[in-house]
């Protein structure tokens, strides 16, 4: 009788350490959520999931359900205890300030063209955070920052890009100059002298040929259907 009574005692702990575990695990921002702000009189939903990656980092994607995007890109990912900070890329880089409440809710602004907008979240399960997917390291002579005219020098716009090898065999390649945000670019590719890259946040691609000196790429700019020469200089 009392090993039974034990037993189910501590069947209960177990319970109930299992339960606070999980109501623990909950209290924090990770997770997919789904939210909804309403512009020009409709409503418009936006999902964001939202983890840790293998280094501790906070790692974020956001979606648009009624479009079927997913993996759309987020940055500048700022978690300080129920403070939640991010900009999202893809959605004309507004900038969300969320603070997760005590129903384990998400609610905050979103700021941007038009204007600041009121925006609630709510967790709907386990992060699936989609990244775009690394590309395989390039030559010593790719590695370095870029940058060329787009349009008339100094009178278009400076582009600059970056190219750092990881000690995992890929390349961390980004674009933005000065006190802009550094993005990410995708399917970055070298042969032989052949440089290509995605500048997925623009909906463009770049492909150029390095010189010899290894000084200069000069190839096109490509968005939609339109097709731009630039030429990257080695800085």
């Amino acid at each position: 009788m009392v090993q039974r009574r034990l037993d189910r005692y501590f069947r209960g702990a177990g319970t109930a350490v299992l339960f606070a575990s999980l109501a623990s695990a909950q209290t924090g921002p990770a997770g997919h959520w789904e939210g909804i702000f309403t512009q020009n009189g409709r409503d418009v939903r936006v999902t964001l999931d939202l983890a840790k990656n293998a280094k501790s980092e906070w790692i974020a994607s956001m979606g648009l359900p009624a479009g079927n995007l997913t993996g759309l890109v987020v940055a500048g990912v700022e978690v300080d205890g129920n403070s939640v900070k991010f900009v999202g890329v893809e959605l004309m880089m507004a900038k969300f300030d969320l603070t997760l409440g005590p129903e384990g809710e998400m609610k905050g602004t979103m700021a941007g063209a038009p204007g600041s907008l009121p925006v609630e979240f709510q967790r709907k399960g386990e992060a699936k955070v989609e990244l775009i997917p690394p590309s395989p390291a390039l030559s010593k002579a790719l590695e370095g920052d870029w940058e060329g005219w787009l349009g008339p020098p100094n009178v278009g716009r400076l582009l600059a890009f970056h190219f750092k090898n990881q000690p995992d065999g890929t390349v961390a390649a980004t674009i933005g100059s000065g006190d802009e945000m550094r993005l990410p670019l995708n399917d970055v590719k070298q042969t032989g002298q052949k440089v290509e890259f995605g500048i997925k946040i623009g909906h463009g691609s770049f492909e150029g040929t390095l010189n010899p000196e290894g000084t200069e790429i000069a190839g096109q700019l490509k968005h939609e259907e339109r097709s731009t020469p630039l030429t990257l200089r080695k800085k």
